[in-house]
């Protein structure tokens, strides 16, 4: 998510994927209230995320091009002097850069 990106602080509350990153809470005893705080807490993530990981950023924008994809991994590879590391960096949930660009709509 863009870091200027306003989004509900419940938005989020029963995502089991975004849930995967945090500690777990018995279901049981979980409150709304902690619901929503970790509701927030994935907001936050999502914004800063992809820090870091300069490929993933790019994978994630709708209006990347092919031209400007290979550009940045060319740039990054030469900078990193390390293709393979750069391509297969994964973020916290495990992702890479091209389980991005698979789920990315263009």
């Amino acid at each position: 998510l863009p870091p200027t990106v306003q989004v509900g602080d419940e938005a989020f509350i029963g995502c089991r994927t975004l849930a995967l990153r945090q500690p777990k809470l018995d279901n049981s005893n979980s409150t709304w209230e902690q619901g929503i705080q970790r509701s927030r807490e994935s907001v936050r993530y999502l914004k800063v995320c992809f820090d870091g990981l300069p490929i993933h950023k790019i994978c994630s924008d709708t209006n990347i091009t092919l031209y400007q994809l290979q550009e940045a991994i060319h740039y990054h590879s030469n900078n990193n002097n390390n293709d393979k590391h750069t391509l297969q960096q994964t973020d916290d949930l495990g992702m890479t850069a091209l389980h991005l660009l698979c789920l990315n709509p263009k």
